[in-house]
Formats: structure tokens, C-alpha cells, sequence
């Protein structure tokens, strides 16, 4: 067993696990955009650029605020992003090759909200003439999370809003004239089948003659639609998992395009003639001509600092504690690892070292021979025990764990374990 000095208790080893160069690729590419030749995505808070057709990743950014929701121009020479070069998240734009950034926006941003709340300043495209980009801004004086539409010259100078009163993601029209959207935006809200108050529907906006149209009317989710020639896209839900759907703008049915079983189609993104979307972690790439996906493997190199092994300080991120039946130790669990810990003098240790797996919910037999606690090692909570001075491996108890479960409790003859779900 590794000996710990008493002040180790503030340190837990973190582990890495480095990007796959494997077959597969790099998993985890999100919020992509595609035009032609080349795909832009977001990994790690960073943008890069690979090709279309898949490879080696570029990267475009490195700053360590967050970068995303990365948008080709029309020409495809720039990318529009929203990035926090400033301190506060604005649009800025990048060539495609690289380079210095230059910001677009300077209106403060809402500021940090709830993961379901999203991110301000979203980009969501260019004016086909390559003159403007659009962004959705949280500006509604009704709630930080509502935003519409606002378009800022590319050249530099002031934003102004889309006649739109509020919306979600959308995209303009082959010709500029109309842009197709959702007002209720949810796309950070991981609601699965939803069928509630905030289901989502396509509607087309006449920038105009200033009226819109809803074209879509499921009572689940219809969302992150897409105009390419004279073809709207959309995700929905309606057979089960989200896929990719389309329909022409005048007309009714919807035809569903992709066809996952396993996971959902999320953050579709167009370009002139091929579809980008994220499923199962990884990107896909749809031609709207043939009306096939492939899926690309996009391989994603650096130093990943924040992967490193390193020492971490956890005194802040204690979830539960348990003391043991003589009062010589005190059990906790930090980041997902179980520690025993001395009275007064003597070695911290680590009873688990498994960084890919949570255990949480410790509790110490009356007895003080065992810990039981609840682990996801399986992929699902089942309970454990392992023995209390580390001397031996952790025992699986629960076989079933299909369901959540509450901590689970000793018997006083710490015979056995009591748990609810």
C-alpha cells in the first residue's frame, strides 16, 4: 500500500485519459459547422478546423476562456464565433488559416446562467452576402435566458436586432429574405421525449413583409432548423430519438432523413450543400443530394494541460463523511474517491483509485471491518464494500442497478445492507 503523509488528505491523484488516436478518432467534437472542404467544431473550449471528409485537426484557438458555436462565412475564407478574449463573451471573427481574432460585439453578455440556461451571444450565421453575422442575444427585458436574433457588420460598427421578437436557433434563407427558426429556444435542456410547455416548433419569419408562419406543429420537440436550396431541415423527435427531418417550405409532410436508433442528432449546422451534426460523441456529415451520413474520423492532437496527472486539492469538494465505530478515523469521499482519514496522526489513505468511476455515499460497518458505498463501475449505481484498511479488493453486492439508489445502511451486526430506491 502507498504510504500518504497526514497533509495529503487535501490531495487526490487525478488520472488521464488522453484523446483516442485510434480508428474511431477523437470523441466529443461539439457544436460543428461545415463548408465544402473543410468542418470547424469545438474541443475542450477551443476551436479547430479539419477536413470535411475527415483527418488531422487544426487548431484555431487557444485562449483559456471558452470558445464556441464556430460559423463559416459564405466564401468560406472566415469564421464567426463567440469567444471571452474580453472577459465577457462577444462575437468575434478568425480566418480560416489562423490569426489574431477581432471582436465584433461589445454589449456586456448576461454573465455565467445554469447549464440549462445555455450561453449568450450564439452565433447562428451570415447573411448570404457575407456582410453581416447573426447571433442570438439575451437581451429581453423578461429573463436573462430569452434571446432574439441580431446582426453585426462584418466590417465592424453597430448590432441591431431582427424584427423576429424572440427566438431559439434558426438560419436565413438561400436568398436572405426569410429566416427559418424556433421561438423557444431549449436546446441546453436535456429533456428526453419532452412533450411539455416549451416543445418546440418550426416557423418561418418574412423579414419583409414582417409576418411569420409556423410549419411545424408536433407536440414534442421540432428544433435547430436548417435551409439548404430549397429544403428545410430540422431534428425531431417524433419516432423516438432526435433525427435529422425535411420538408419543403410551402409544404407539410416532413421525411425523416438520418435514421439512429441509439443516440439523439444534436447541433445540426449547414453549409452550402452538406449537413454536420454531433451523435454518440462523435460528427457526422449528411449530403443533401445523396441523402447519406457518414461519419468522420477527426484526429485531435495537443498537450491537453487539464489532462495531465496531477495533485488536486479536494478540501473544497468533500460530498459525504462517516466517522468509524472507534472514533480513530474519519472516512469522506472527494471527487468521486473514498479516503480514510486519522484522528490526529498517522497516513491518509486512499481506499479507491479509479478516476474513471464515482463512488459516492461511503458508510463504515458497525463492526469497522467494511465500507460500503455506491459505485458506478458498471455503468449504473450498484453497492460495494471493500475493506476499511485497503488490505484487500472492492466486492460488488448489487447486480441490478437499473434504477437510482439511495445510500445504502449497515445492520448493527454489520451482517447486512439496508438501501432504498
Amino acid at each position: 500500500m502507498r504510504t500518504w503523509q497526514p497533509w495529503s488528505f487535501l490531495l487526490s491523484l487525478l488520472l488521464s485519459f488522453l484523446p483516442s488516436l485510434a480508428d474511431e478518432g477523437t470523441p466529443l467534437l461539439r457544436f460543428a459547422d461545415i463548408h465544402e472542404q473543410n468542418v470547424a467544431f469545438v474541443y475542450a473550449g477551443d476551436i479547430y478546423v479539419a477536413p470535411s471528409t475527415g483527418g488531422t485537426a487544426r487548431r484555431l484557438t487557444s485562449h483559456h476562456g471558452i470558445e464556441l458555436f464556430p460559423k463559416f462565412s459564405p466564401d468560406g475564407r472566415w469564421i464567426a464565433f463567440s469567444g471571452e478574449y474580453s472577459g465577457s463573451r462577444q462575437v468575434h471573427v478568425i480566418g480560416v488559416e489562423g490569426g489574431t481574432p477581432r471582436q465584433l460585439t461589445y454589449y456586456n453578455d448576461v454573465g455565467p446562467m445554469p447549464p440549462r440556461g445555455g450561453f449568450d451571444y450564439r452565433v447562428l450565421d451570415w447573411t448570404p452576402d457575407g456582410k453581416h453575422v447573426l447571433f442570438r442575444a439575451n437581451r429581453l427585458p423578461w429573463g436573462v435566458r430569452m434571446g432574439r436574433p441580431y446582426l453585426v457588420p462584418f466590417e465592424g460598427g453597430m448590432e441591431v436586432p431582427l424584427a423576429v421578437p424572440e427566438a431559439g436557433g434558426g438560419m436565413f434563407s438561400p436568398d436572405g429574405t426569410k429566416l427559418v427558426y424556433t421561438p423557444i429556444d431549449r436546446e441546453f435542456r436535456t429533456w428526453k421525449r419532452y412533450r411539455g410547455g416549451r416543445a418546440q416548433d418550426v416557423w418561418i419569419f418574412d423579414l419583409e413583409k414582417l409576418s411569420a408562419e409556423r410549419i411545424t406543429n408536433f407536440e414534442g420537440t421540432d428544433n435547430q432548423p436548417l435551409w439548404v436550396g430549397d429544403t428545410i431541415y430540422f431534428t425531431s423527435d417524433r419516432e423516438g430519438r432526435l433525427n435529422l427531418y425535411a420538408r419543403d417550405p410551402a409544404g407539410d409532410a416532413a421525411r425523416r432523413v438520418t435514421q439512429h436508433e441509439d443516440f439523439d442528432v444534436l447541433w445540426p449546422s449547414a453549409g452550402p450543400r452538406q449537413i454536420v451534426y454531433e451523435c454518440g460523441g462523435h460528427l457526422y456529415r449528411f449530403d443533401t443530394q445523396s441523402e447519406t451520413s457518414q461519419r468522420l474520423t477527426i484526429h485531435v492532437g495537443g498537450d491537453f494541460l487539464h489532462t495531465v496527472a496531477r495533485y488536486e486539492d479536494v478540501t473544497d469538494q468533500i460530498r459525504a463523511f462517516d466517522i468509524s465505530p472507534s472514533g480513530k478515523r474519519a472516512l469522506f469521499e472527494a471527487r468521486g474517491d473514498l479516503f480514510t482519514v486519522p484522528a490526529e496522526h498517522g497516513e491518509v489513505r486512499p481506499l479507491t483509485r479509479s478516476p474513471a468511476v464515482r463512488e459516492m455515499n461511503p458508510v463504515w460497518s458497525p463492526d469497522g471491518r467494511h465500507v460500503a458505498y455506491l459505485s458506478d463501475r458498471s455503468g449504473e449505481y450498484e453497492i460495494y464494500i471493500i475493506a476499511a484498511d485497503g488490505s484487500a479488493d472492492e466486492q460488488r453486492i448489487t447486480t441490478d442497478g437499473d434504477i437510482w439508489r439511495f445510500p445504502p445502511v449497515w445492520s448493527p451486526d454489520s451482517t447486512k445492507i439496508a438501501f432504498g430506491d
